[in-house]
């Protein structure tokens, strides 16, 4: 070392970077070759680096990808264009200058109307034809953009454009000129050194690459390859599609020259090149233009349409269309017979797709085998790449170290997908076995954590290829390591649909013959026990425990609160039709917690062949007797439906969720007998699971009634639509003698079995068309509560201490996972388990499912959701800012209603009462003589009357001084307004407790004009009624003008709004829901305050401990963080019974925590 002489370094420093656009000697030098790309070939040249079809890379020799840093080429222009992403900077920097003598212009202050461009002066050179230019951008229809320049036709005068001849062209005779790029390109070369610097100092700096003469070509690594399947291309890179395009217009623009060409052709080509290159940028993407001035000021720039397409079209490219090789996608179906973790492919997809395989002395023999039958497409030696196909000469021997490519054969582990993925439990490792049919095969019990079924579902297929790819899929998605939910904690396999119909049909026989008992006993793991019957003359029988025993695995002990096995033997066991599914599947998970995941994944691979057996050989139909119902029972229900009429009219005129709740009590009531009968005298109780909400509401459909189909909440169609629906049916329809119709309010008694009348069709179908409307619009919002999820929860994990770590900053999260929920769930979670991101799709999986169901539960099940989940860090101004829940104390008077009275007392205390609440009639009267309030008298004119309603008056205990009070005060707030401030101010006011002005005495609000025209009295009579009686209609009388409304509720523990408190009652209490109106609501807490200074003189009826204001984010600002807290935790495990219904208590603690941070 100490032999070898140092190596002249020379010592330097760092003085500056400088950053800007490239030149065009840069992207010369940049580029690998000294020639430019002149062919379409070319664009996918060796020259321009890896990944290639075939060969090496001709630049730097290398044949490896990841030694291939890529190359760079470059298209030269014939003629010089504008930058397309920065004309806009060059006209606003040539304009600060002069063109003839290329000094910056004179400038005065700018006019007020003229934003931030300022007014320019250009009296910087003797020229005046130079100093009346002005420079303006130009846009033409195919999209391209040039600079232009005009003079004032009062100012044009000869020769005007004779200054420009220095820098190209002496053309023009008119008063606007277009500038050439190349004229552009010959300034920005001129402008002195002093006239740079003073552009610097207002942030311009000319620069070459205003002005384009070559296009930069990407190497081979930044461009997408065409994927195609051998018959139509898959994908293409747009971007090299389009330097195609540009590529034929240069070679169309250099063919067709004789010579130089003239001031029109070059203006043409340019813009025709400029166009394309254009397109190019937006699809392959390009820095962003230098500081825009405008923008940085805040002038608004609309957005360009194209280019958002465009960015469109490139992501779609770069990440939706990017393909792959060894994957394939096929239609499913199901085959019962197969085991849970294999997977049957099509021999034309398993000829097609390859796995690579590296020869050594162990496995000589077996692929040499392959290759002399066939079985593999290629082999690779070194970084060639050779035939193995049938029609290849000589007889080929392989050799260590050899690759060979061989085609997919039974016992291949690939991973199988169904999108979208939304929980890990989507992608599943499975077994190979090839199969001549052309869908790929699945045992319809992996469905489950696929979410699939066979209704033409979709499947992805990957295929992987190295040996760790191969051992990470087998570590990760087999399905012995995801038999147990990492969202429920139950298993992910359960047997449903047919299996379940099987075994009910096999427990209502019970009894099975000799030859029913030995075709089952084919497909289960231990031989039959002696026979349980022995009859001579009819033969042996086994009951049906006997045979399922045999499905158990050896020495097995469970216990459940209807059956009892011990040492593999069912000594107990319900035959109830409805707890069969629920008893087998947790015997499932018993054998998977004793036994382990193999012996479970072992009993679903017997259970299953052997039900589907049983059921293939005796068969299972249904007939319309099972879907017909009595005239009786039918008329029964109609009746029913319509005493529900009275409460559809209540809920249609202002919505109050108790009636609500009542609506919903009193369906379910008509539903039992359907259901009953469904359930218990026809065979559609066998073929359904009784547990399923929406299999039975579907079967009540059927059979019973519709039920509700519009609702004026939570749908995407209009309120006008469900108001213009009841007006056709009274115009259309016939009363049935209900005083309010059902139909009318959407609630349908037809049903699908009897058929359905036009009106119920309609109605009907506005139901179903929303249902397909809401997945297709109404998925966005869960789509970003995933997003945000996943944003705060994508790096915390499980670390090898214990604790819950994020592993960014590596801050502990949780000492210990799911210890604060009360769960002992660790053995779900090992170390290094994202138990964040198992958060997030355990929360977005169930918001997905609440959208996509339309029952009114599940549509404030997820406004509850949005309302916790997704609540905005900003003061948004929205209606659950604005509402505030009060409950109510308990007085101990040991009078009967206290609590109503408290309710009915604070509720009129708060609710706005306006004058046209109380007004009964509204006219003008002709008087001889009109009064004063002073009792003073005056000349004859027109007087107002507003009659109210004393009853109402009575009941609300408001007096007329009060009432005259409020409407002074009314007209008093007018004054301020220019426009009529004049007319207000001169109207006076009067009250009477007896008006008998053509009304027989009535309480009476009295108003009149003094300064009224006399001679046209129909102008003074328009000013009362369309000025001054609106005005004073809208006067608050009583209440608080700033409530919008106040509504009593029941709340309980299944609302929404219910709080917990150990002291009251469970079954539920009274209380009052307040919202404010928009404009009295002007930032975070208002609302809070404004009830609680409206609730002053009647305080001592509010539980002020347990009232709280209804948005979360209002609690977290007002009472603090762990209020919040609790608050959140409440109303999440309240939802984990309507929503997330299985979810593990960890996880929802866990989201509400992160929440909480």
């Amino acid at each position: 070392m100490e032999d070898n002489p140092l190596s002249n370094v020379l010592d330097g420093e760092v003085v500056g970077i400088r950053f800007g656009m490239a030149t065009r000697q840069e992207i010369c030098t940049a580029s690998i070759s000294d020639s430019a790309i002149s062919h379409a070939s070319q664009l996918s040249n060796s020259f321009l680096g890896l990944p290639l079809e075939f060969g090496r890379c001709d630049s730097c020799g290398t044949s490896e990808a990841g030694k291939c840093e890529g190359h760079f080429g470059y298209i030269e222009l014939p003629v010089p264009i504008y930058h397309p992403s920065h004309v806009s900077e060059l006209k606003r920097m040539l304009s600060l200058v002069c063109l003839n003598c290329l000094k910056m212009k004179k400038t005065k202050f700018p006019a007020s109307s003229t934003g931030i461009a300022q007014r320019l002066i250009p009296s910087c050179c003797p020229d005046t034809n130079a100093a009346q230019v002005s420079i303006r951008e130009v846009k033409t229809s195919d999209g391209a953009c040039y600079l232009a320049l005009k003079v004032s036709k009062s100012k044009m005068q000869p020769g005007v454009w004779n200054f420009l001849q220095k820098y190209g062209y002496h053309y023009g005779n008119d008063h606007t000129r277009a500038l050439l790029p190349c004229e552009a390109m010959e300034v920005i070369k001129r402008i002195p050194l002093e006239t740079k610097k003073k552009l610097a100092g207002k942030g311009y700096f000319p620069q070459d690459g205003y002005l384009l003469k070559y296009l930069p070509v990407p190497p081979n690594c930044l461009s997408v390859p065409a994927v195609s399947d051998g018959v139509s291309v898959m994908s293409s890179d747009p971007s090299m599609t389009i330097l195609r395009k540009l590529l034929r217009k240069v070679e169309i623009i250099r063919s067709s020259r004789s010579g130089e060409p003239n001031f029109e052709s070059h203006q043409i080509e340019a813009n025709d090149l400029q166009s394309v290159v254009d397109q190019y940028l937006q699809v392959r993407g390009t820095s962003k233009a230098t500081r825009d001035i405008e923008t940085h000021y805040g002038v608004n720039k609309e957005l360009n349409e194209s280019s958002t397409k465009a960015w469109l079209e490139k992501m779609r490219t770069l990440f939706i269309r990017k393909g792959s090789g060894f994957s394939s996608r096929s239609v499913i179906t199901g085959d019962a017979y197969k085991r849970i973790n294999e997977v049957g492919i099509p021999v034309e997809v398993a000829q097609r797709i390859t796995f690579e395989e590296r020869v050594n002395i162990h496995n000589l023999s077996y692929l040499q085998k392959l290759v002399d039958e066939h079985l593999c497409l290629t082999y690779k030696e070194g970084v060639s790449t050779y035939s193995l196909r049938e029609g290849s000469k000589g007889h080929i021997y392989l050799k260590p170290g050899q690759i060979v490519h061989r085609r997919i054969m039974d016992g291949d582990t690939v991973f199988i997908n169904r999108p979208p993925t939304t929980h890990k439990h989507s992608l599943q490792a499975l077994q190979v076995y090839i199969h001549d049919d052309h869908t790929v095969k699945i045992n319809p019990l992996i469905c489950g954590p696929l979410g699939a079924d066979f209704d033409g579902d979709c499947v992805h297929l990957f295929y992987p290829q190295s040996l760790s790819s191969k051992a990470e899929v087998l570590e990760l998605f087999a399905v012995e390591k995801q038999l147990l939910s990492s969202h429920s904690g139950n298993l992910n396999l359960q047997l449903t649909s047919d299996s379940l119909l099987s075994l009910k049909m096999l427990f209502k026989t019970c009894i099975l013959d000799r030859k029913a008992a030995h075709r089952l006993a084919m497909f289960l793991t231990l031989p039959l026990p002696r026979p349980a019957v022995l009859k001579a003359s009819s033969g042996d029988a086994w009951t049906a425990m006997q045979v399922l025993e045999c499905a158990l695995p050896s020495s097995f002990d469970c216990a459940g609160g209807r059956y009892l096995i011990r040492h593999s033997e069912i000594v107990e066991f319900d035959f109830s039709r409805d707890l069969l599914p629920t008893m087998i599947n947790e015997i499932a998970a018993s054998i998977f917690f004793a036994k382990g995941p193999q012996e479970a994944l072992k009993f679903f691979d017997v259970i299953q062949p052997f039900l589907m057996e049983n059921i293939f050989a005796d068969g299972f139909s249904v007939g319309l007797q099972d879907f017909a119902i009595s005239r009786a029972r039918k008329r029964i229900i109609n009746r029913s439906i319509g005493k529900v009429s009275p409460l559809l009219y209540q809920l249609r005129s202002i919505y109050n969720e108790l009636v609500a709740q009542q609506l919903e009590k009193h369906i379910q009531d008509v539903e039992k007998p359907v259901i009953n009968i469904a359930l218990k005298l026809s065979r559609l109780g066998d073929l359904i699971d009784s547990k399923s909400k929406s299999a039975i509401d579907k079967v009540v459909q059927q059979i019973g009634f519709l039920g509700q189909q519009l609702f004026e909440r939570g749908r995407f169609y209009s309120k006008e639509l469900i108001e213009d629906i009841a007006s056709h049916f009274h115009a259309k329809c016939c009363y049935d003698g209900d005083g309010y119709p059902s139909a009318e309010y959407g609630l349908l008694k037809g049903c699908f079995f009897h058929g359905l009348d036009p009106y119920e069709e309609m109605v009907h179908s506005i139901s179903t068309r929303e249902i397909l409307v809401r997945s297709s619009r109404g998925l966005s919002e869960p789509g970003t509560l995933f997003k945000n999820l996943m944003a705060i929860l994508r790096d915390v994990v499980v670390c090898y201490d214990g604790t819950v770590r994020n592993v960014c900053s590596n801050s502990v999260i949780q000492f210990e996972y799911g210890i604060q929920a009360g769960d002992t769930t660790q053995h779900l979670f090992p170390s290094g388990e994202p138990v964040g991101v198992l958060a997030a799709t355990s929360m977005s999986n169930p918001a997905y499912k609440a959208v996509l169901d339309a029952s009114p539960s599940s549509t404030s099940s997820w406004e509850l959701m949005k309302e916790i989940l997704l609540c905005k860090a900003n003061f948004r101004n929205e209606l659950i800012d604005r509402r505030v829940i009060l409950y109510f104390n308990d007085c101990c008077c040991g009078r009967s209603y206290c609590r109503e009275h408290a309710a009915y007392v604070v509720k009129n205390q708060l609710t706005k009462v306006t004058l046209k609440d109380l007004a009964v009639e509204f006219f003008i009267e002709y008087q001889q003589q009109r009064t004063r309030k002073d009792s003073s008298e005056i000349d004859a004119g027109l007087v107002g009357h507003i009659h109210l309603d004393e009853t109402m008056l009575k009941k609300l205990k408001i007096n007329m001084d009060d009432v005259l009070q409020r409407c002074q005060e009314r007209l008093t707030s007018f004054n301020r307004k220019k426009k009529v401030n004049q007319i207000f101010k001169r109207i006076e006011l009067d009250s009477s407790e007896s008006c008998y002005c053509s009304h027989p005495s009535a309480p009476c609000v009295k108003f009149l004009w003094p300064d009224g025209d006399h001679s046209d009295l129909d102008k003074t009579a328009n000013i009362l009624s369309d000025m001054i009686c609106p005005v004073l209609s809208e006067a608050v009388v009583k209440g608080d003008p700033r409530i919008s409304s106040a509504s009593i509720i029941w709340v309980n523990p299944d609302t929404n709004t219910w709080v917990q408190n150990p002291s009251k009652s469970p079954k539920g209490e009274l209380a009052l829901d307040v919202v404010l109106d928009k404009a009295a609501v002007k930032q975070s807490g208002d609302a809070w305050r404004i009830v609680h200074d409206s609730c002053l003189p009647i305080l001592h009826l509010i539980d002020t401990r347990r009232s709280i204001p209804y948005a979360i984010k209002q609690i977290q600002e007002l009472l603090g963080i762990s209020c919040t807290f609790a608050q959140a935790i409440q109303v999440n495990f309240r939802l984990r019974y309507f929503v997330y219904k299985f979810l593990l208590s960890a996880l929802i603690l866990f989201v509400t925590m992160h929440l909480k941070a």
